[in-house]
């Protein structure tokens, strides 16, 4: 939304700056306080940013995306859970060998 403490153009380069780092890891983009309201102009910025890419839009006062972000977080787990069995698999083969 964009406050006293942070702009949000400050809140998108930092996005952009944190996604730069971690291109390969799990990511949820999420517009917080969407009861608030976005600054003007904000809303096209970060969907040119994302271009197409998917956001939430989540009110936790009006209950608005909650489930599905929750839902995004339970299959993103689930998808970093089946990576790391099968790197324990590939450990367990390993250490057999060994």
């Amino acid at each position: 939304a964009g406050d006293k403490c942070s702009s949000v153009e400050d809140q998108l380069l930092l996005r952009r700056e944190v996604r730069a780092r971690f291109p390969r890891r799990p990511w949820i983009d999420v517009v917080s306080k969407a009861d608030l309201g976005l600054v003007e102009g904000s809303r096209e910025e970060l969907e040119e940013i994302l271009d197409g890419t998917h956001y939430l839009d989540l009110s936790i006062k009006e209950g608005t995306g909650v489930d599905e972000l929750r839902d995004e977080v339970m299959r993103m787990l689930g998808e970093v859970r089946v990576v790391l069995d099968a790197m324990a698999a590939i450990d367990e083969r390993t250490a057999r060998r060994d």
